[in-house]
């Protein structure tokens, strides 16, 4: 099978596309042609070497995986070949405390595919049972998108940031993976969303996802002037931050009394630096969130199923495009989430 290997990260990643041995089934197992693997930060991360703890060598990226079963293990009942799957993000005992409780994100022995073992950049995977989420007559390569980017937000928006209607919400990174399935998210529960994006570009697609109010990040306008504006000068209860450090202290002068902000992810290397006095004057709380487990990424496939959400795929790429597609990632020049189709 054709498989895309990372042989050397940097500013202009070495990738080959390698000739290597269709996966093994074990008993407790599935084959999974893919469909569609995502593109998100985490891997543009170890593609330009920012990230390498725990790295495997030659990995094969890709943690956000769909595709048909073609093959079960003597001792899988409940899948059945032909079915469309999408895959955890990170492999799995399903024997652990941790599992047995619905966290087996956060399992004992876990690893993430394309970190630590290899994951969905190639023409078929290996994966045990447990490891997979049924999703019915979805589309696949919107569905590389239930786990991360959708399936996170869940984890992070309703459940540890506890999202209520009465919940007066701002949305830095708009237009990205995560920032654009958050809108949606959101939407469904609080009447109040207030997004922003830097890219002036990209201001006429959300009408097509129903995403409203968005606004233009504009040089030498703190966007906190416009949310109090907005918000009878109350602030927001919750911000959710993808973007990191960089708009750190932005987010905390967004926020209402006891305001929480939500931080989802790191672009920059800065070291940070804001004024705690508004945090603490607020009584305000900086919160973060990484993963998904099943029970999210099932919550992600009702959403799509019903029609609350749309996965955004802002392009599709093959593996020898994936110079363009890493390029595209650090432009921000795509909305959505991009994916690789094998």
């Amino acid at each position: 099978m054709k498989s895309l290997i990372l042989k050397e990260p940097g500013e202009e990643p070495d990738f080959q596309v390698v000739d290597a041995p269709e996966p093994i089934l074990v008993p407790d197992g599935v084959i999974i042609k893919v469909a569609a693997a995502g593109v998100c930060h985490h891997d543009i991360s170890v593609m330009d070497g920012t990230l390498r703890r725990g790295t495997k060598k030659n990995v094969v990226l890709g943690h956000e995986i769909s595709g048909i079963v073609v093959d079960t293990g003597a001792e899988v009942s409940d899948i059945r070949i032909g079915e469309k799957v999408v895959t955890t993000l990170t492999s799995s005992c399903g024997i652990c405390s941790k599992c047995i409780d619905g966290n087996d994100y956060m399992c004992e022995v876990a690893l993430g595919y394309g970190h630590g073992i290899d994951g969905g950049f190639a023409e078929y995977v290996m994966m045990k049972s447990h490891n997979v989420v049924k999703v019915g007559d979805l589309d696949l390569v919107q569905s590389a998108l239930l786990a991360c980017p959708i399936g996170v937000n869940v984890k992070a928006i309703l459940d540890v940031a506890s999202l209520t209607e009465d919940d007066t919400c701002v949305v830095f990174g708009s237009s990205g993976g995560l920032g654009i399935h958050a809108m949606q998210i959101m939407q469904n529960f609080s009447n109040n969303v207030i997004g922003f994006t830097s890219s002036p570009s990209k201001l006429d697609e959300f009408d097509q996802y129903g995403i409203s109010s968005v606004f233009l990040l504009e040089e030498g306008f703190p966007p906190s002037e416009l949310v109090m504006a907005l918000t009878d000068d109350k602030g927001a209860s919750l911000v959710f931050n993808p973007i990191g450090t960089n708009f750190l202290e932005n987010s905390i002068d967004c926020l209402g009394y006891a305001g929480k902000v939500l931080l989802m992810g790191e672009l920059s290397k800065k070291d940070v630096v804001f004024r705690s006095s508004s945090l603490l004057f607020k009584n305000g709380m900086i919160m973060g969130s990484t993963g998904a487990s099943r029970s999210h990424i099932q919550s992600a496939t009702e959403m799509v199923n019903s029609g609350e959400l749309v996965p955004v795929v802002g392009g599709e790429f093959s593996f020898g495009e994936v110079l363009e597609a890493f390029h595209s990632m650090k432009t921000s020049s795509s909305i959505g989430r991009l994916v690789l189709v094998p």
